[in-house]
């Protein structure tokens, strides 16, 4: 009985390893079709762009000239493929650098910003004597531009693009996008500008004046000419009241009424005054005699630019 239970252990221990064996080497099988086929698929795409440059018949600048209506037409992966013939067939060919750059373009418009700066700042280092340089500054000052957040978020690609567009403008006066640029420079102030009240608010709220004065004086010193700077001016004059700074915020009131005499911000501060010092306001023009500064206009912010683009690059062309 004993010789029996262990023969028929020894045969399921056989049924079973031979099953296991055979589905093992089933998957073995199937995985190695599957990487078979994979290799397969890998050369054929080898062969095939192979082929693409081994019958290219177009010069560089045909090449570059069609990469260019390729974008016009959005087909940015067949403009990428140009582009990048240009840099393996005509490595020395003065198209080969301004291809890279329109490559950092294209993927600009592909929203792949990461990739649009690894190119940008790949150019300026192996290319620092190119006359098309300043291209590649200002498309990895874009990068960090048009990821810029809402003024209640973190500001730091609002900054670092702010850096990167005064260095263009410093490095390179009179440029070939110093209009844009200052259009862009404007609409960063501004971001800043509103981040900036909106904290001073909250320490408003939270009745902590000085801290919230401390903002508000920050856009007063370095963001003049933003759209803020009437409402900004207006809440200084009411930090210096709640602080019974009497004599700064007429200073400030002054400077308000100097500058934005029709501003609805002027007349909320007016009233102020009026509750605290009725003699000082007791003419129209009560300002002039405080001798106010004149602040540089606010600039408006052209809505009609699609401020979140980049211009496209200036190349001369041979």
């Amino acid at each position: 009985h004993t010789s029996i239970m262990n023969n028929y252990k020894f045969n399921y221990f056989v049924y079973i390893s031979s099953t296991i064996i055979h589905i093992m080497k089933n998957k073995i099988l199937i995985i190695l079709c599957f990487f078979f086929v994979l290799s397969c698929s890998k050369t054929t795409k080898i062969e095939q762009n192979s082929n693409t440059y081994e019958n290219n018949t177009k010069k560089d600048y045909e090449l570059f000239s069609l990469g260019n209506q390729l974008i016009e037409k959005n087909d940015l992966l067949n403009a990428i493929e140009e582009m990048n013939k240009i840099q393996i067939l005509y490595p020395n060919s003065p198209y080969s650098a301004k291809a890279r750059l329109v490559n950092s373009y294209i993927y600009f418009l592909k929203g792949e910003y990461e990739k649009t700066r690894a190119d940008a700042q790949n150019f300026i280092k192996y290319y620092p004597g190119n006359k098309d340089i300043i291209y590649a500054y200002y498309l990895d000052a874009m990068t960090n531009y048009v990821l810029i957040k809402k003024p209640n978020y973190d500001q730091k690609n609002a900054i670092e693009a702010k850096n990167k567009f005064i260095f263009i403008n410093n490095a390179f006066p009179k440029n070939k996008y110093e209009q844009d640029i200052s259009l862009k420079l404007n609409i960063i102030d501004n971001s800043l500008a509103n981040q900036l009240v909106l904290i001073g608010n909250f320490y408003e709220e939270q009745k902590n004046y000085s801290a919230a004065l401390n903002y508000y004086l920050e856009i007063f010193d370095n963001y003049e000419k933003t759209l803020i700077i009437e409402e900004t001016l207006y809440l200084i004059i009411k930090s210096y009241i709640k602080l019974e700074e009497e004599e700064l915020a007429i200073k400030y009131a002054s400077i308000l009424g100097y500058n934005y005499s029709k501003s609805k911000w002027y007349k909320k501060s007016y009233n102020l005054l009026k509750n605290i010092s009725p003699e000082t306001v007791n003419n129209k023009k009560w300002y002039e005699k405080f001798n106010p500064i004149k602040l540089l206009l606010k600039e408006k912010i052209d809505k009609e630019n699609k401020w979140f683009e980049p211009k496209k690059p200036k190349f001369k062309l041979f």
